[in-house]
């Protein structure tokens, strides 16, 4: 009998529910407390804390994706699965019932925890669910999910704070978190999602250099001096401290170090195969989003625009890359070619969206330009994962997964931190620092760019 030609057909369908339903519960979650956060901190009194709550969702998934990496390869991805979601919505639940905002950090250290465990287990969830051709489109729809909460997410949670209270925004996650593993489960069952990686099915591509993993046992730490390093820097670019420069110093040393140690050999001269493709991750995802987060800013502060439309480029954007996600998982593209494309793409859309910049300029060229950038993330993120799942042994999996999604995480951290610092420090300049943020943005696509290359060498 010949296997099923769609992730919707009776023998996957349930996964595909179940897979999608944690995209999109983390998608929504995204969207809604972004939106909610301002009225928790004015409630609880806790505006000096209000980047922490962010920031230690990031810092707690790096030490996560890290255990999740170890956990997975020995026991396969089923239960670091189910604890990640369980820790996460234990810290959405938290979160509801914080009654100060220190607690309310501390709740969102465990949702950080439980992301990192999450998002890890959930790549390699579809690797061991899916067959290889299936892959591509599953990728796809769940990119997909996160396109409809980003649209409507903001303004449902907004709704929902100013009529209900931004306790009930918190409250909501949970219901779809266990709606989405109970199908996921039902799904999945038989399809090795609970077998360790040495008893998986064997690989059919060896992936050179993929055996960074073999010092797992001590790497938790390592990430947890990343963590802390990531925590420190953004506290020192805030220079308040006054004694910010030895800070700032101790964190630079400490994460360079973790970073070499976290990450594969070879990633930072782009080598072939899954040290480029780690890279090209962090640089895509980085440069993505500090662009993504400086242009509505900018439409507001310099443009004069509302809220609702400079926001549009966020719509625009997260439909494009839906599109671009759906174009990769239809096959149309080759592997190697969704790598340069996308992200030739991407840096193509930044460069026309920075024309905004320019006096005189209408405000929906940035628009255009964002849509194309959407488009080519869209079109080479999921290939990214498809491709380090595909080449990865069952046994290396979790520690692929794991490096691919850390790249991006403390890239994006590491850079949000000095960008924001740096901006900080223009304010009063006019635009001068919204030209510094997209032009570290478009430097990131244009190393994108130049890396794809050497990720797409060797794919058919």
């Amino acid at each position: 009998m010949s296997s099923p030609a769609t992730i919707w057909g009776g023998q996957y369908r349930g996964a595909t529910l179940g897979f999608f339903g944690l995209a999109f519960m983390v998608a929504y979650s995204f969207a809604a407390v972004t939106t909610a956060m301002p009225a928790a901190a004015r409630e609880l009194d806790g505006l000096p804390l209000y980047g922490l709550a962010f920031g230690i969702t990031m810092a707690t998934s790096i030490v996560s994706m890290t255990l999740a990496a170890h956990w997975i390869d020995r026991s396969g991805p089923q239960m670091p699965l189910l604890a990640g979601v369980g820790i996460y919505v234990l810290g959405m639940f938290l979160s509801a019932w914080a009654p100060t905002m220190e607690l309310l950090v501390a709740a969102r250290a465990l949702t950080g925890f439980g992301s990192g465990l999450d998002g890890v287990a959930l790549y390699v969830g579809i690797a061991r669910v899916f067959p290889a051709h299936l892959r591509p489109k599953m990728f796809g729809a769940l990119a997909a999910a996160w396109l409809l909460p980003s649209i409507v997410g903001p303004a449902l949670s907004g709704v929902v704070t100013d009529h209900f209270g931004w306790r009930w925004v918190f409250g909501t996650v949970p219901v779809l978190a266990i709606a989405a593993v109970a199908l996921l489960l039902r799904g999945s069952r038989g399809s090795g999602m609970n077998v360790a990686g040495e008893d998986a099915v064997p690989r059919t591509t060896a992936m050179p250099g993929s055996r960074w993993s073999a010092r797992l046992w001590w790497k938790p730490a390592w990430a947890v001096v990343a963590s802390a390093s990531v925590l420190m820097l953004g506290d020192a670019t805030t220079l308040v401290q006054p004694w910010w420069p030895a800070q700032l110093g101790a964190a630079v040393v400490l994460l360079a170090v973790a970073v070499n140690v976290l990450l594969p050999r070879g990633m930072w001269r782009a080598a072939h195969g899954l040290p480029s493709l780690i890279l090209m991750r962090g640089l895509m995802g980085t440069g993505f989003t500090i662009a993504d987060v400086y242009l509505p800013l900018f439409m507001i502060d310099q443009r004069g625009l509302p809220a609702w439309l400079a926001g549009l480029s966020l719509t625009v954007g997260g439909i494009t890359w839906a599109v671009g996600a759906w174009l990769a998982g239809r096959g149309t593209l080759r592997p190697g070619q969704s790598l340069r494309w996308g992200a030739a793409f991407m840096l193509f859309g930044m460069l026309v969206a920075a024309l905004v910049l320019i006096p005189g300029w209408p405000v929906w060229i940035a628009w255009v330009g964002w849509a194309a950038a959407g488009f080519g993330i869209g079109v080479a993120y999921p290939t990214q994962s498809v491709v380090v799942l595909g080449e990865s042994a069952p046994s290396e999996q979790g520690a692929n997964a794991s490096a691919l999604q850390l790249s991006e995480t403390l890239l994006t951290a590491t850079m949000l931190a000095v960008v924001g610092a740096v901006f900080a420090a223009l304010l009063g300049l006019g635009e001068a620092g919204y030209a510094m943020a997209f032009g570290v943005a478009c430097a990131l696509g244009l190393g994108t760019l130049l890396v794809s290359r050497r990720a797409a060498a060797g794919q058919a």
